[in-house]
């Protein structure tokens, strides 16, 4: 193993070392108290002890069913979160455990009626099933009695098996766009106190987190930049942002600005700064690992770090492996494309997760004004905003879709903990500054909230930190989805994401695939053939059921002549990295419906299954895109109708604009309904590889 390996190895959570199940009997150890043994009735041989646990070692929620027979017969339970049986005579008895929205376990054990920490094994364990097993003497009032404790670990319909745990007792906020967005963010380091850890993949220190309508001066929108909260806080700040073209190289700088890198260069102002680039290129194997309950079990649970746990058979991966080349382009060219693309803050016990950067082009209200003077470069001058107030010229950005979530809760510490492991891995391999970075530790505290939902930190970590919960948790969600998919992306090519919707579609004839994206070049944009394939694919496989659409905003200008009415259309920069299934789940995040996002850029999203909350979050998306006055229906049906009726109305509009040149005489009279758009919902035709400049780009590349 390398020196970079083995240090990277000591990030990990420290796990105890299981002893093995030859040799002497060991000394009988003290009894856990939290998880006492129960009064035995006379003639007790031995316990079953029986932690009903998650996939992740969690113990499951009361929803938790366990029931042991033994010849067809109910065996009496005892305990509420550890439970427990006891053994009078030898016997074989079948051990079943469920729990709402997780694959049921059952597993068969045979009793050998003697006091030996042998006398009790495993003689059925469905394949790819989590269960471990220890066995040890406890002193049970002055006598030691055999424990044989069983281990059953749940895997959950929809979050990630081998991802972090999907943690209960979270608080969210679904933030749509930037205004939104970035105003929570900037509450929250205004009031910040202790620590600040943003990732980002661009940072620009004159990005305004919150903008004004009024006419400010450049030293009062200059108080309202990142650089310039940051610097004001007494939290202690750490900023990461991505590099591409290799480590600290010739395009280090564009990511990050002069100002940024003076705070890397700086010691003892609370303020450090790394650049991080992702290494991947060549030809790879992708391939998940597989983990053995028992390790999470040790770590997870202190009172079992000494007991001896039998040899246990790895949990497999569910994802399919794939050999992956990155060298695949049309010419022969060396390219170090890949990037840390992550999107994130925590601050003090709050994080922000989502797929915006902090950057001036990440910014838009939910209006999405063509002509919004607030998306204006910081430089821009008063002249030049009013300009874009007055509709005499468009605003320096255009507008964008995307989203955040905020999170209060224990998932939070798994935010912080891959911001740590990052830095980690940058100061190890000693990037520029990192002599001047410190470490930090991860705060594992955060209380859970009884009216809180239970949501999964998912990433893509490459090597090597090699972490793909998210690719789990889309496959997870697309194989039990039942009514319908929901799509907004800023790419649609991601060959191992269409593959399984293409499989679930053929299996459930009903199921409705909606996607809204945007146009691609098919010039200059090297994913041009597989966002063809991609589409062609379903339009081919499932016609009728695969609704394709894009954004457009809309405004009017008024100027002089016979045709004064002038239209303006602008296509919305759908920037956004989201999918929803049946009202149940959503994840949201950085990852891109692209293979590279679920494969090896550095990614994370949050995964939620809370029908409340996610049906919440999908009318207030439709909502939007549908525009005011529409009253977004929860039958898929039905929601999925106005969806085309918005499509059908919007796109004879522009049609009739297109007639017109683009300009008609209204003499001052208000626009005809006949050339007014309805919210922003547009059809969008992606046309077949042949017309595709760069169509031999591989699949993974893109």
């Amino acid at each position: 193993m390398s020196m970079r390996a083995l240090a990277l190895a000591a990030l990990a959570p420290l796990v105890p070392m299981a002893a093995g199940c030859t040799g002497a009997e060991p000394e009988p150890v003290p009894t856990p108290p939290d998880h006492p043994l129960p009064p035995l009735p006379a003639g007790t041989i031995a316990v079953i002890e029986i932690y009903p646990l998650d996939i992740w070692a969690q113990h499951l929620p009361a929803t938790a069913r366990l029931e042991v027979t033994r010849a067809g017969a109910p065996v009496a339970i005892e305990g509420a979160t550890v439970r427990h049986v006891a053994l009078t005579e030898a016997g074989a008895y079948a051990i079943a455990l469920s729990a709402p929205d997780h694959e049921p376990l059952t597993v068969a054990v045979a009793f050998d009626g003697s006091a030996s920490l042998d006398g009790l094994r495993l003689t059925s364990l469905p394949a790819g099933a989590a269960v471990s097993a220890s066995h040890e003497l406890r002193d049970l009032d002055g006598a030691p009695i055999a424990v044989h404790t069983l281990y059953l670990g749940l895997r959950h319909h929809w979050f990630s098996a081998e991802g972090r745990p999907a943690r209960r007792g979270n608080r969210l906020r679904f933030l749509m766009d930037g205004e939104e967005a970035w105003g929570a963010v900037d509450a929250e380091l205004r009031a910040a106190t202790d620590s600040i850890l943003m990732a980002t993949w661009w940072f620009e220190s004159d990005f305004e987190l919150t903008r004004s309508e009024s006419t400010l001066s450049t030293t009062e929108r200059r108080a309202r930049t990142i650089m310039s909260r940051l610097e004001q806080s007494a939290a202690y700040k750490r900023v990461l942002v991505g590099q591409f073209w290799g480590q600290d190289g010739v395009l280090s700088g564009v990511t990050a600005d002069s100002a940024l890198r003076a705070k890397g260069a700086a010691s003892g102002d609370r303020f450090e700064y790394l650049g991080q680039a992702n290494p991947t290129e060549g030809r790879f194997r992708f391939e998940l690992p597989p983990f053995e309950l028992g390790e999470r079990v040790r770590a997870l649970h202190p009172e079992t770090a000494d007991r001896r746990f039998a040899p246990e058979t790895p949990v497999p991966s569910r994802v399919a492996p794939r050999d992956v080349d990155l060298t695949d382009w049309p010419v022969t060219l060396e390219v170090q494309h890949a990037s840390w693309h992550q999107k994130f803050a925590v601050i003090d016990d709050v994080a922000f997760v989502g797929g915006m950067n902090v950057k001036g082009a990440d910014w838009d209200s939910s209006a999405h004004r063509v002509f919004d003077p607030r998306r204006m470069a910081f430089a821009a001058s008063a002249a030049d905003r009013q300009d874009v107030r007055d509709k005499e010229s468009l605003p320096d950005l255009g507008p964008r879709k995307d989203y955040m979530v905020r999170i209060d809760g224990p998932a939070v510490q798994d935010v912080a903990d891959v911001f740590h492991r990052r830095w980690e891995l940058a100061r190890f391999d000693g990037v520029e500054y990192a002599d001047r970075a410190t470490s930090f530790a991860v705060d594992r505290a955060q209380p859970a909230h009884a009216d809180g939902l239970q949501v999964q930190i998912t990433t893509t970590m490459p090597d090597p930190l090699w972490e793909h919960s998210i690719v789990e948790t889309w496959l997870n969600a697309v194989s039990r989805a039942e009514r319908y998919i929901l799509i907004e992306d800023q790419y649609w090519r991601a060959p191992i994401l269409t593959e399984a919707i293409l499989a679930r579609m053929a299996q459930v004839p009903s199921l409705q695939l909606v996607v809204i994206t945007k146009p691609v070049s098919e010039w200059l944009d090297p994913g041009c053939a597989w966002t063809h394939r991609t589409d062609t694919q379903l339009e081919s496989a499932v016609p009728g059921r695969y609704l394709l659409l894009q954004l457009r905003a809309f405004d009017t200008v008024v100027t002089w002549g016979w045709d004064e009415t002038e239209s303006r259309f602008a296509d919305i920069d759908v920037h956004s990295k989201l999918m929803i299934v049946d009202d149940v789940f959503l994840s949201v995040g950085s990852a891109n419906k692209n293979n590279r996002g679920l494969i090896y850029e550095g990614e994370m999203s949050v995964a939620v299954h809370d029908p409340g909350f996610v049906r919440e979050a999908r009318r207030r998306l439709l909502a939007n895109v549908l525009g005011p006055g529409v009253s977004v229906a929860d039958d898929v049906a039905t929601w999925r109708s106005q969806l085309v009726q918005a499509r059908t109305w919007n796109d004879a509009v522009h049609q009739r604009w297109a007639a017109e040149g683009h300009d008609i005489s209204l003499d001052g009279a208000p626009l005809p309904a006949a050339y007014a758009p309805r919210g922003f919902v547009y059809s969008l035709d992606f046309g077949t590889v042949d017309d595709c400049f760069l169509e031999d780009v591989g699949p993974d590349m893109t």
